[in-house]
């Protein structure tokens, strides 16, 4: 694990299951206050989940983000799509109800 900075804090959750080693995405995202306001980040860089979510919604692929953002790899973008999962897992998010 690549982990520079000793006030980042890894979060962590077990009993995922994963095509990757296990709790890949609570290694590689980081949450630090004193970078990028606390968001949830790509191991210790400034690239944020949602930016990453961001491109792929707007239909970029992931060798495209990977070309935009060099220092990445393959599995952090897996490890992006991990985290959000298990953010909007059982959450109860409020729809349009129909007219």
């Amino acid at each position: 694990m690549r982990q520079s900075a000793a006030r980042a804090v890894a979060i962590r959750r077990a009993g995922t299951f994963l095509a990757y080693p296990e709790r890949m995405a609570y290694e590689w995202i980081t949450i630090d206050p004193a970078r990028m306001r606390g968001l949830p980040c790509i191991r210790d860089t400034r690239v944020t989940v949602s930016a990453i979510l961001g491109q792929l919604a707007a239909g970029q692929s992931a060798e495209e983000i990977l070309a935009g953002y060099p220092y990445l790899e393959r599995a952090d973008i897996l490890a992006v799509l991990e985290f959000a999962a298990d953010a909007f897992q059982e959450h109860e998010l409020p729809l349009a109800l129909p007219a």
